[in-house]
């Protein structure tokens, strides 16, 4: 693969081309990564009221509150406009997992792993927030982080 960039006054915003013989599984990723990384911004309000973009690489994980959606950030709460199930089809399915009916966790935040008694696994995520997957994502969660596969956990 050649990476080529082109700086010239012609252009008023960046462009991006992919280009390759064919259409294949190749370039259909990597044009799914480039727009994963081009839109990986949610739109939130935090407490004061003030608007704010939100990357999601400093998201931890949305929740409903309530009638509210949450996402929490690195050091704050924002309120997001959007519903779990429309953050989630919009979200990239490599960095974030629903584990629950009133939560989206980020896969790349959490710390580690409890399978419990109960048939839940309780997640620890690296700032200190645990949170739990319910029944029926126990599996769903298990498969995306490899767990319970034959080799063990990727």
């Amino acid at each position: 693969m050649r990476i080529k960039e082109c700086i010239d006054k012609q252009f008023s915003e960046i462009e991006i081309h992919v280009c390759n013989q064919e259409y294949n599984q190749q370039v259909k990723d990597l044009i799914n990564d480039i727009n994963s990384m081009v839109n990986s911004v949610v739109h939130g309000t935090d407490s004061r009221g003030d608007k704010c973009v939100l990357e999601l690489h400093n998201v931890f994980r949305f929740y409903a509150e309530g009638q509210k959606v949450m996402a929490q950030g690195i050091t704050e709460l924002y309120r997001v406009s959007e519903k779990l199930y429309e953050l989630e089809s919009q979200l990239d399915k490599r960095q974030f997992i629903r584990i629950s009916k009133s939560e989206i966790v980020n896969i790349r935040k959490i710390k580690k792993l409890d399978i419990s008694h109960t048939g839940t696994i309780k997640v620890a995520l690296m700032d200190g927030t645990e949170t739990y997957t319910s029944r029926r994502n126990v599996s769903k969660l298990k498969a995306v982080l490899g767990i319970g596969q034959r080799g063990g956990k990727r």
